[in-house]
C-alpha cells in the first residue's frame, strides 16, 4: 500500500481499506489501525509515545479534512476515510459471516457500548459481538482480558480516547494476535444514540469539529490544535 507522511507521521493510501483489512482477516494477519485526524497528528509532536504507537500501526487512515488538506498541499490525492465509516463497514462485512468471526466493543461510559452492542444487533442478529466499557477495575479489566484471549474475536473495536486507546491496543495485542484491531474514539457514543454524529452539510464542508465543539465545548483548548496544524500545513 501507497505511504505518504504527515509531519513525520506514516499514512497510508488506498481507495479500498476494507478489502485490504478483510484480506488481513483471512490470512490471520495481526492489524492495528489508526484513524489519524488533525488532532492526534498534533498531539503526537507533543506526545512521544503516541508518536510511536502511530509509527508502529500496520494501517494509517486519513481521518479529517485537516490531513486530507495537508496531503492535496503536497500533490497527494486522496478521499478522506471517516473512522466510524470504516469501522461500520467492517461490523457490516464480518456481522454478515455469523458467530465464527466475533466482534469486540471495548470503550466507552458504563451502558453505552452495550447500547451500541444492541443497535448493531437488530441490524444484524446473526453476528457475535462482546462488549464491555472502559471504566473496569483492576480485577474486571482482568478478567475482560481473559475473554478476549478465550474468544479471540476477528474484530476489535476500542473506544478510550486518544492517545489512550492506541497505547492500549499496542500493550494487548498479544491477547488475539491475529485481529484488525481498531481505535475508534467516541464512535460507540454515536452508535448507541448518546451523541449524534455531525449532519451531512457539516461533514461535507470539512466543519464536522465545529459540531462536535458544539457538542463537547469543553474540548476547546484540544481545537487549538486547528489553525496550529492548518498553519504547518500551509507554511
Amino acid at each position: 500500500m501507497k505511504t505518504s507522511a504527515i509531519f513525520d507521521l506514516p499514512v497510508h493510501l488506498s481507495d479500498n481499506y476494507e478489502n485490504w483489512l478483510i484480506n488481513r482477516i483471512d490470512n490471520g494477519k495481526f492489524t492495528h489501525v489508526v484513524t489519524m485526524n488533525s488532532e492526534m497528528a498534533m498531539m503526537a509532536q507533543k506526545n512521544p509515545d503516541l508518536a510511536k504507537a502511530i509509527k508502529k500501526a500496520d494501517l494509517v487512515v486519513p481521518d479529517g479534512s485537516g490531513v486530507i488538506f495537508y496531503l492535496k498541499r503536497r500533490g497527494q490525492t486522496q478521499q478522506r476515510i471517516a473512522g466510524i465509516e470504516l469501522s461500520a463497514s467492517m461490523i457490516e462485512k464480518l456481522g454478515k459471516r455469523g458467530k465464527d468471526y466475533p466482534i469486540c466493543f471495548y470503550g466507552g461510559a458504563p451502558g453505552v457500548t452495550e447500547k451500541a452492542a444492541q443497535v448493531w444487533l437488530e441490524k444484524l442478529p446473526h453476528a457475535n459481538i462482546i462488549y464491555n466499557h472502559g471504566y473496569l477495575s483492576e480485577s474486571d479489566l482482568k478478567l475482560w482480558c481473559d475473554s478476549i484471549e478465550q474468544i479471540q474475536p476477528k474484530l476489535i473495536l476500542v473506544g478510550l480516547g486518544v492517545p489512550r486507546q492506541e497505547l492500549w491496543i499496542q500493550n494487548h495485542r498479544y491477547l488475539a494476535p491475529n485481529a484488525v484491531w481498531i481505535g475508534v474514539g467516541g464512535s460507540f457514543d454515536v452508535w448507541s444514540g448518546v451523541k449524534e454524529r455531525a449532519p451531512k452539510f457539516f461533514c461535507d464542508n470539512h466543519l464536522e469539529w465545529l459540531y462536535r465543539l458544539y457538542q463537547e465545548p469543553q474540548r476547546w483548548k484540544r481545537m487549538l490544535a486547528l489553525p496550529q496544524f492548518l498553519l504547518k500545513a500551509i507554511f
